[in-house]
């Protein structure tokens, strides 16, 4: 069967500097100019607390709302404050028309779903528990409990989940029993996605830190005709695969035997016929499964470039199966632990990918000594199929 093309997804990003949060609101979608569907908005910035968290959210929708109307993208608000101030949007989009867009909501939760004749993309944003003072591991199964009922509802399955952004608050906090929030996260997505066929491997995913808002989920979901499009997922051969980490690398008490590992690949690749996106997970300066402590963040941060590279290497895709040829990353997200020379991460990146849109972050990293992490989404070039 012939390989028919799917719209894909592209990233943008907007910032403006500090002012009054509906001012800031209002010049970045200001700045925006629609080239084709905006299917989630996110933002980043610092609220005070949880209270102020919760009404600059609804601030945000209603203002989006505003801006959108019927065709309301979905909305995350991610509490990161920029490493320069002021508050960033990041627009996803597809890349091309589909044949129709729903905007829809199933069982209290907001989505969209773009779809044609052999493919259909359903995009959750702004995920998350109804109290954010629950223990961790109550809000995380309560989210992934919403996202396997509209899953259910559309004919959709875990396993079709591409992409998955995980925003834990105080990720590497623990709390009066023991138990640290990323640890409870990963337990109550083990125990999601155990639920699924993972046929194509996990999916692309990151997990950071934030400072508000408990925990926060934004997803990619993908269901195709089989042999219409070719769903991958890429290892990194300098990393040990974050699925198959020891016990060694993970901390915190467990309601389980064996604390479960993070569920993720180090890249998804969606691909066409004639082109395809590299979803790149949160990736830090990690080799084997052990942390490259004792250098500074310039150091760290040149180690984690490194290792996206080589993860979208020709001869690293080819071993994943997919043709090998030139990628070119459309943008990256930079996570710096705060107190870090944040300025001194930008420049190591722009000396690499002086043309890049980065957007830079202050927020906590998944490991206490790891300094920088950085995650991104790439294109492989039509080239590479003819």
């Amino acid at each position: 069967m012939q390989v028919r093309d799917i719209p894909l997804l592209k990233h943008r990003f907007y910032e403006v500097g500090e002012a009054s949060f509906p001012e800031m609101v209002a010049g970045l979608l200001g700045q925006y100019r629609k080239e084709n569907a905006p299917i989630r908005l996110v933002f980043f910035g610092m609220p005070e607390d949880n209270e102020k968290y919760l009404s600059q959210c609804d601030c945000l929708r209603t203002m989006v709302k505003a801006r959108f109307k019927e065709e309301m993208p979905l909305v995350s608000y991610v509490a990161q404050p920029p490493c320069a101030g002021g508050l960033i949007m990041e627009v996803h989009e597809l890349a091309e028309s589909a044949d129709e867009m729903e905007y829809l909501t199933w069982a209290g939760v907001s989505y969209i779903v773009a779809k044609g004749e052999n493919y259909k993309w359903l995009f959750l944003g702004g995920m998350q528990g109804d109290i954010l003072s629950q223990c961790f591991r109550e809000q995380a199964d309560a989210i992934f409990a919403h996202v396997g009922q509209v899953l259910n509802h559309e004919q959709m399955a875990g396993g079709d989940i591409v992409r998955q952004w995980n925003y834990i608050e105080g990720i590497t906090d623990y709390d009066a029993n023991g138990h640290q929030h990323y640890q409870d996260f990963n337990d109550a997505r083990s125990a999601f996605y155990e639920q699924a066929e993972w046929e194509n491997g996990y999916p692309a995913a990151t997990g950071i830190g934030a400072w508000r808002g408990g925990i926060v989920v934004d997803a990619d979901v993908l269901k195709t005709e089989v042999g219409t499009v070719c769903v991958a997922g890429v290892d990194n051969p300098l990393q040990i695969a974050a699925h198959a980490y020891s016990q060694d690398v993970l901390l915190g008490e467990t309601l389980n035997r064996l604390r479960t590992t993070p569920k993720f690949e180090r890249a998804k690749v969606v691909r066409n016929e004639s082109q395809g996106l590299v979803f790149i997970s949160g990736t830090a300066a990690i080799r084997g499964e052990q942390s490259l402590e004792g250098i500074d963040v310039a150091g760290q941060t040149l180690a984690t470039l490194e290792n996206i590279e080589y993860l979208v290497s020709m001869e690293n895709l080819g071993r994943a199966g997919v043709p090998a040829g030139n990628v070119e990353l459309n943008g990256l997200r930079v996570y710096i632990k705060p107190g870090q020379d944040w300025k001194a991460v930008k420049e190591v990146v722009e000396g690499r990918y002086p043309d890049l849109q980065v957007s830079y972050l202050f927020t906590d990293i998944c490991r206490r000594e790891l300094l920088v992490e950085i995650e991104g989404i790439a294109s492989l070039k039509k080239s590479v199929y003819y």
